[in-house]
């Protein structure tokens, strides 16, 4: 129920409107001092003109690029140690569930949120269009979290993350073991770059290194021990 909180508070609450709102400020006041410039704001039809009148194939594209951001900004959250202590929050669940996926530090989603915003600017994603990405990439990261054993078989599974492949990478790492599979929504990142790992088969799930809290607390129970944890990772070893 606290992971169904996260989802209402992420999905359909006040900070998507934040969200969407915020972006949409962001580009009229880029592409309003770009212009004042003399630069044309940047989109991927100015870029590759036979993009032009292409909405399907352009959608497409725009989120193939922002997946991989999102698989860099992934990466980054596991590599240093104050964002990892952010991030953990989202590993703490021993039972993964559909909704698991939005079970984020609110710091985490600001960083995400910022990431995701900065990318879709450069590349100019239109702001009508930005919610629907945001919509269609988050649900297909949804499912990749349900409780459920399900693979998409040895090809399907190179094409798009399946619940099988993506709870490797939420697994319970044993001695010698390494992170893995850190695409969100299609795995050729980690083919592409070393981190796949298509043989782990349902491991179980959780963060045993963070207190209890990260785990079972309340949703402000939760949020106040990632911030301890925070904290102290800010404090050199």
């Amino acid at each position: 129920w606290v992971d169904a909180l996260y989802t209402v508070i992420s999905r359909v609450g006040v900070l998507p409107l934040v969200t969407f709102v915020l972006f949409y400020r962001a580009q009229v006041a880029v592409n309003g001092y770009l212009a004042d410039q003399g630069w044309v704001p940047p989109t991927l039809e100015r870029l590759f003109p036979f993009l032009l009148g292409q909405q399907v194939l352009t959608f497409v594209l725009y989120a193939i690029i922002l997946d991989f951001a999102d698989y860099w900004r992934h990466w980054l959250a596991h590599q240093f140690r104050w964002w990892w202590a952010l991030h953990s929050l989202h590993h703490a669940q021993r039972q993964m569930t559909f909704w698991s996926d939005d079970r984020n530090h609110i710091l985490d989603d600001t960083i995400a949120f910022i990431w995701f915003g900065v990318i879709a600017l450069l590349i100019g994603v239109p702001p009508l269009q930005f919610p629907l990405l945001v919509l269609v990439l988050r649900f297909v990261e949804s499912l990749s979290h349900a409780n459920v054993r399900l693979s998409f078989g040895s090809l399907g599974e190179r094409l798009l993350v399946s619940p099988r492949f993506h709870r490797a990478h939420h697994g319970i790492k044993a001695a010698g073991d390494r992170s893995c599979n850190y695409g969100a929504v299609l795995p050729w990142w980690d083919i592409l770059l070393g981190t796949a790992d298509f043989s782990r088969d349902y491991p179980p799930t959780g963060d045993p290194s963070g207190e209890e809290a990260l785990a079972t607390g309340s949703y402000w129970a939760e949020q106040a021990a990632g911030l301890r944890r925070f904290g102290r990772a800010l404090v050199p070893r």
